[in-house]
């Protein structure tokens, strides 16, 4: 049996550092988080990186070192969207976008720019968590080689 090579896009290592920062904001709240499916109304299931057991802090991870390009920063818009919908159907208290770069985070609180005020008036924080470096290490050796 032949072991297929992971394919240059994978995003093993991205998810992997989900985890960790999905761990690193539960020690840094001092709340148990953990990935979630919750059922919607249409029978399909919104995933979501981290929530608490009672759904009142729900998180989406983003795991991406340097600057944002291409699409990345739709996809921001689009977890703040998911966190808020989904906050709003299951009561959530907490809405967190956590990010594992400064430069990420400083992206997400650009003074002027719509998005910001988008996450300050949906009560979505930005929190960002320290990696270990060989977790960063790893994100940013898949990065470069995922980036064409």
């Amino acid at each position: 049996m032949t072991i297929e090579a992971a394919h240059p896009s994978d995003s093993l290592p991205q998810r992997d550092a989900e985890l960790v920062i999905i761990a690193a904001l539960s020690a840094k709240l001092g709340a148990s988080l953990a990935k979630s499916s919750i059922p919607i109304g249409n029978g399909g299931r919104v995933e979501l990186d981290g929530a608490s057991a009672d759904l009142n802090v729900l998180v989406e991870a983003y795991a991406h070192q340097g600057v944002l390009r291409g699409g990345q920063p739709k996809k921001l818009a689009t977890d703040a969207l998911k966190l808020t919908w989904i906050g709003r159907q299951v009561g959530a208290t907490r809405l967190i976008l956590a990010v594992a770069d400064e430069q990420v985070e400083a992206y997400l609180r650009r003074p002027k720019a719509w998005l910001t005020q988008a996450l300050i008036d949906l009560s979505v924080e930005v929190v960002c968590v320290d990696l270990d470096e060989a977790t960063a290490a790893a994100l940013r050796t898949a990065q470069t080689v995922q980036y064409r």
